[in-house]
């Protein structure tokens, strides 16, 4: 889990990236990749290199960033679970909690 590898990317600015990152940030970046709901590839790519230049840090550690908080900010603030996608069950719960608070 904590070993690293390392993968081409082609960022937006049209520069294709050599990434070395841990093998659990990859996992990250294809769970948001292929979630339906999760930000577009070339969304998360400008965020990275955003990040990188405004935070002063080389891009692969920017990956690691930008994926944290995309998916701690969608699973805990919108209740989305990039895992074990389940959507049916996830907006039965949300409707069920409304219903209890009134």
């Amino acid at each position: 889990m904590f070993r690293t590898s390392v993968r081409n990317l082609e960022f937006p600015d049209g520069v294709t990236r050599k990434i070395e990152t841990y093998r659990l940030v990859w996992r990250w970046y294809d769970w948001a990749l292929d979630y339906e709901f999760a930000p577009s590839q070339e969304w998360l790519l400008n965020t990275v290199l955003r990040c990188a230049d405004h935070e002063g840090i080389p891009v692969d550690d920017a990956l690691g960033t930008v994926l944290d908080y995309v998916i701690h900010r969608d699973e805990y603030l919108h209740g989305m679970d990039y895992t074990y996608d389940n959507l049916e069950l996830l907006v039965a719960k949300q409707a069920m909690e409304r219903y209890r608070s009134r």
